[in-house]
């Protein structure tokens, strides 16, 4: 994270995300439920995480939430009042997704069952 106050800001305001701790001067542990992130600082000229869908890299694609149907529609009202710009939804047969980024480019999805 490029400012990890701001990112610690941004996962509370746009998906509800609590600080759990910190250390000194990082991570930032925020989380909900039994799920935990740690925020750690970029090192200065970190670039963008890049789109890779072809798989050519080898690291985390993205971090997504599941949720039950009347939650994934909240969350995509939620999204677009905060100005967040997601793609989807996008049918994959058996679930629902969208996927939208954080301010530092980290990709994110929220994913719900069909039906």
């Amino acid at each position: 994270m490029r400012d990890l106050e701001a990112a610690r800001a941004w996962y509370l305001e746009v998906l509800g995300l609590e600080e759990i701790g910190r250390w000194d001067p990082e991570p930032i542990m925020i989380g909900a439920g039994g799920t935990q992130l740690a925020l750690f600082r970029a090192r200065p000229g970190a670039t963008t995480p890049a789109d890779d869908n072809d798989g050519s890299r080898l690291a985390w694609r993205r971090v997504a939430w599941g949720t039950d149907r009347p939650g994934f529609e909240r969350a995509q009202t939620h999204l677009r009042s905060h100005g967040v710009r997601f793609y989807g939804p996008v049918d994959h047969g058996s679930a629902w997704s969208i996927y939208f980024k954080d301010p530092d480019g980290h990709p994110l999805e929220i994913t719900c069952p069909a039906g």
